[in-house]
């Protein structure tokens, strides 16, 4: 067989390009996707205590196309409560300090790439009291960590 002496440099180049092309699709189309999918929150989640209950309320975006997102709420609540009664005065051995550890899972639907969730502890204080007296929460602390899709954190703590 006879080849010409340009013939194999100009199926090289050809190849050379080929390879070039679809390198770059290859990173363009990459690049999309992962700019579409960089998970964060939208704000700073918060938490607020309301009588014996402490609720989180979070918006995340950059989640990507799928349906639903899993989060999680791990960490502490400090709680101190006592017994009043009904003339606002509190007996002396009616209180109590509890520490409560926090383990929630939770999966959101994904409408957009976002989604809005929140997650409820309670109750806060599991304090009985005697006769008609009744319990009422004077402080709350807590310390959570807030973790989503691609290992997005959040602290909250209050």
């Amino acid at each position: 067989m006879i080849r010409r002496v340009g013939q194999h440099r100009r199926s090289s180049q050809r190849g050379y390009r080929s390879v070039a092309l679809a390198v770059f699709l290859a990173i363009g189309l990459t690049a999309g996707v992962a700019l579409a999918d960089s998970p964060h929150f939208i704000g700073t989640p918060s938490g607020t205590v309301s009588g014996n209950t402490l609720t989180v309320n979070f918006k995340a975006a950059g989640l990507g196309t799928g349906d639903y997102a899993d989060f999680t709420l791990t960490g502490t609540v400090n709680v101190f409560s006592r017994c009043y009664n009904k003339g606002g005065n509190k007996p002396q051995a009616d209180n109590k300090q509890e520490t409560l550890n926090v383990n929630q899972a939770g999966t959101f639907p994904v409408r957009g790439g976002q989604t809005t969730g929140s997650f409820t502890v309670t109750p806060l204080s599991t304090l009985t009291c005697p006769g008609n007296q009744v319990v009422v929460i004077e402080s709350v602390s807590f310390d959570l960590l807030l973790t989503g899709p691609g290992g997005i954190t959040a602290s909250i703590t209050g």
